[in-house]
């Protein structure tokens, strides 16, 4: 929209390249603070350049745009839905076995308070609460997610960490 309201006003070279030049400011000002919000910039950017190179009328670069724009949004689609793969999730689900078997490693190292636990477990513990953490992220937005409770995930996470911070100070 900001693109066909400057070229609406068929406005000279000059003032057209100080248009570009403000939304280039604008893009690379906002897009450090909100990457969303500075992109919003990009597209009238890249339509204004295309237009100094070669002038059309607004409504070409408008249809050829929303061609663009669609036939881009379907390869994307199709793309997404071709490559779909459930690694993310058997990730997740082999991460919180992990911790769960680590926590109750570190629960038994415990419950034996005659003797310290190895130094090795609650290394093992931070090392597999940090890769459940770091699953469950990496999974966040994939099609197949893990079908595990976010609440089991919050609850093995919020376990693990109460255990090494018992373990630290045992």
């Amino acid at each position: 929209m900001i693109a066909l309201g400057v070229l609406a006003g068929h406005p000279e070279p000059v003032l057209l390249a100080l248009v570009i030049v403000a939304l280039e400011f604008l893009m690379e000002y906002m897009v450090v603070r909100n990457y969303g919000l500075g992109v919003v910039f990009l597209t009238p950017l890249a339509l204004l350049l295309s237009d100094l190179a070669d002038p059309e009328s607004p409504e070409e670069l408008i249809v050829d745009r929303g061609l663009g724009s669609l036939l881009g949004i379907a390869i994307g689609l199709v793309c997404a839905l071709v490559v779909v793969h459930d690694r993310a999730a058997v990730r997740v689900e082999r991460a919180l076995a992990q911790c769960t078997e680590a926590t109750e490693r570190a629960e038994r190292a415990l419950a034996f308070r005659s003797r310290p636990p190895h130094p090795v477990i609650p290394v093992h513990l931070a090392v597999t609460v940090v890769e459940l953490r770091e699953a469950d992220d990496a999974a966040a937005g994939e099609l197949l997610s893990a079908g595990i409770d976010p609440a089991a995930l919050a609850a093995a996470e919020q376990r693990a960490y109460l255990l090494l911070a018992r373990l630290l100070h045992h």
